[in-house]
């Protein structure tokens, strides 16, 4: 039976995706754009039953704070260190614990001739 549960709970997919003002792009726009700042969040998300995470709201606070144009060159890796193993053991795999870093560059459009 434990061999099962964790068969099936290595077989988690996870959905990332951005609903906000800010665009959050994967890659480099077509318009010129200036660096504002390169952040790393760090977020550990913890009895997540979902798997769905939303970008846009795990980098809200960071988004309020430079008050970008776009944020581009957006990295999103999920990680499980031993913090998450014993909290997904204890949960027999039902309630994930995941920890999220986002990698992304901070953008303001150029202002000036073209």
């Amino acid at each position: 039976m434990i061999a099962t549960i964790l068969f099936f709970s290595s077989c988690t997919v996870a959905k990332i995706g951005g609903k906000g003002a800010v665009p959050v792009l994967l890659n480099q726009p077509e318009n010129q754009m200036q660096l504002i700042e390169h952040v790393i969040i760090k977020k550990n998300r913890n009895f997540d039953f979902t798997s769905s995470y939303d970008v846009s709201e795990i980098m809200s606070k960071v988004i309020a704070e430079k008050q970008p144009d776009a944020v581009i060159n957006t990295q999103i890796t999920l990680k499980q260190g031993i913090d998450n193993y014993f909290i997904n053991l204890f949960t027999l795999g039902i309630a994930n614990s995941t920890k999220i870093i986002i990698d992304a560059d901070m953008m303001k459009a150029k202002k000036g001739n073209n």
